[in-house]
């Protein structure tokens, strides 16, 4: 009797007992084993394409030496095929190029950084822009849209833009055909001379860069002031001289204002490589189409658009250029015209092409000016005439072939090109 009141007090007090202290020993053991903390101090993994945003953008920029940006938009087709390749060159670099390098490889998503996208001033989809300790290049990227080719471009980058000089004879073998700047510093420490390697890789698609650094020379009269930063122009294309900077040479803004005055002429070559860069700023042109060898008429063309039409606010914005008649000649042909009327001037609206009555024309002072003046008043005119020409098919100018060269619709996807 005594045993079995004994027993179910026994079995009372274990059904009580609370349910964690009936676990077994290996339940136990088990349950303290997953309970362990992982390691949450370990670096998450980046990606190998930076999401930038307004937050991170500047500080992203001077935090690498070369930044690589893919502007985008989620619908626009060619971004979403651009997207994998632009991953596959971030890893492709990862692998090639040690950490010292200072690349990375960014994306921005133009739909969700829209101030970020306008402060950019990006207008067209992928847009790919490289920037170099926190300076963007002057010309975007425009070429292949492949691993090999991206990868190439920022590697392109770590080669010096800047050549240097030891012998003074150096500067008789500078190339005449293109435009170069020549900068004397007496020591490489000097703030000046840094701000001439970084301008000079921005602008290094436009003219050579060449770096001489020592003591002034008694020989060379413009070296008397040090610094001293010289340009020499393409003197095979053009009436121009050299000249020196009188500007204070540790000022950025002054010193790249001269710089890109030079670099970057009013009146430019124009082939396959850079047209349509040219035809994105949808500005008129005024073009002189000439025969190869005709050097002539391009240095007289140059000379005469830089006195007459440089300061001319009331001929509006155009973009002055000179071109090859001969790769060009369907425009040429265009207009009703052969090769053997070249040289010949012509406005090309990005709509309809206006042939300069007579080349010889140019020569008469404020002829060539006043020819554009009479467009850029008119345009409205010209404008209303067009629409009724093209309603009743009659008396149309010729059509516009440069338009056709601009940012390809089957390569980009535009943002308010209506005259593209």
């Amino acid at each position: 009797m005594l045993f079995s009141i004994w027993l179910t007090l026994l079995l009372t007090a274990s059904l009580l007992m609370p349910t964690h202290q009936k676990r077994s020993p290996g339940k136990a053991a088990r349950s303290k084993a997953t309970s362990t903390p992982t390691n949450s101090t370990a670096a998450p993994v980046e990606p190998n394409v930076l999401q930038m945003t307004r937050g991170n953008f500047n500080s992203t920029l001077h935090a690498y030496e070369v930044v690589f940006i893919n502007f985008y938009a989620d619908w626009c087709h060619f971004s979403t095929r651009l997207t994998p390749i632009f991953e596959d060159a971030a890893v492709r670099l990862a692998e090639k190029l040690p950490p010292s390098a200072g690349v990375r490889l960014a994306r921005v998503d133009c739909m969700l950084e829209v101030e970020l996208s306008n402060m950019c001033n990006i207008s067209k989809f992928p847009t790919l822009r490289l920037y170099y300790r926190g300076q963007p290049l002057r010309q975007e990227y425009r070429g292949q849209r492949s691993v090999e080719a991206l990868v190439a471009y920022v590697e392109k980058q770590f080669n010096t833009s800047i050549k240097t000089i030891i012998d003074m004879q150096e500067l008789d073998g500078i190339d005449v055909r293109r435009r170069s700047v020549i900068g004397f510093f007496e020591s490489r420490k000097e703030l000046s001379t840094a701000l001439f390697f970084l301008l000079a890789e921005r602008y290094k698609n436009d003219c050579d860069f060449y770096i001489r650094v020592g003591a002034k020379l008694d020989n060379v009269a413009f070296t008397e002031k040090m610094p001293t930063i010289v340009y020499r122009p393409d003197v095979a294309r053009t009436h121009a001289v050299d000249e020196i900077f009188d500007g204070d040479a540790k000022l950025q803004i002054e010193l790249e204002e001269w710089l890109f005055k030079k670099c970057v002429p009013l009146v430019r070559e124009v082939d396959f490589g850079n047209v349509e860069e040219i035809i994105e700023q949808r500005l008129p042109l005024l073009v002189l189409f000439h025969m190869p060898d005709d050097v002539g008429s391009v240095k007289d063309f140059k000379s005469i658009v830089e006195m007459q039409l440089a300061g001319c606010v009331a001929c509006g914005q155009f973009n002055f250029v000179t071109v090859n008649g001969l790769k060009f000649q369907h425009s040429v042909q265009h207009m009703g015209k052969t090769q053997r009327d070249l040289p010949l001037i012509a406005i090309d609206s990005l709509k309809f092409m206006y042939p300069y009555p007579k080349f010889k024309d140019m020569y008469i002072p404020g002829h060539l000016k006043m020819f554009i003046r009479d467009f850029t008043s008119q345009h409205l005119k010209h404008k209303l005439k067009m629409q009724h020409a093209i309603e009743h098919k009659t008396n149309l100018p010729p059509l516009s072939t440069f338009k056709d060269l601009g940012p390809s619709k089957h390569r980009y996807s535009l943002v308010g090109h209506d005259e593209l």
